[in-house]
């Protein structure tokens, strides 16, 4: 059979067209395949996120600046009157006093221990009021984290912070315990050498009173 030349021709220019939309289309698909694997790769996804900031940080605890506060005995009980609601431990202490510093610790140990059940502890240092004393006195509740009311009691020249403050026989160590109403429920005095306390009995005094509702 003979095929004309114009015939030819245009089975020749349709075989051409034919053959370039199936390379265009098969070259099209190409490039979209690629770019969907390289976007599903896992390994380019973590390497993304292990490049990504944290966002959460952990935050140091939040603490207290230790102070120390002189005050005569009118201004304890209006420090005391403000912790109506919670239990009160009252450690009188000084820096002379070798049971004091040997103790103190406990006093700050119970501060942290029971203080998310309502306990507050006041540290009442009978050391002189002057300038290197107080310095003194600061530097030692500063090494021992004393984050707490810290006062250094004072009176009249006349007068004696140990009487004023009720200390018996001037004797210390002293504690003594308040309940949630201010009333003086426990008291720790050092005068009898017949009848000493134990920082357990102490503990346990606590305890005690914080278990018990206010009146």
């Amino acid at each position: 059979m003979t095929i004309s030349y114009s015939i030819y021709k245009d089975m020749i220019s349709t075989c051409c067209l034919l053959s370039i939309s199936l390379s265009l289309v098969f070259w099209s698909t190409g490039c979209s395949s690629d770019q969907s694997s390289q976007s599903s790769n896992p390994t380019a996804e973590t390497q993304a996120q292990s490049t990504k900031p944290e966002v959460d940080e952990i935050k140091p605890a939040e603490t207290i600046e230790i102070t120390l506060t002189l005050t005569d005995l009118k201004g304890f009980q209006e420090i005391l009157d403000k912790q109506k609601g919670k239990v009160v431990l009252v450690d009188f202490w000084a820096t002379w006093c070798i049971p004091c510093v040997k103790n103190f610790h406990h006093s700050v140990e119970w501060n942290n221990e029971y203080a998310n059940q309502g306990l507050s502890v006041i540290s009442v240092s009978m050391d002189d009021s002057d300038e290197d004393t107080e310095k003194a006195v600061l530097k030692f509740l500063e090494s021992k984290d004393a984050q707490m009311i810290n006062l250094l009691a004072t009176a009249a020249k006349d007068q004696d912070p140990m009487d004023t403050f009720g200390i018996e026989g001037g004797a210390l160590p002293n504690y003594r315990i308040y309940d949630r109403s201010g009333n003086l429920v426990e008291t720790f005095a050092s005068d009898n050498p017949d009848n000493l306390f134990t920082q357990a009995q102490i503990k346990t005094a606590l305890e005690k009173t914080l278990k018990q509702k206010p009146n």
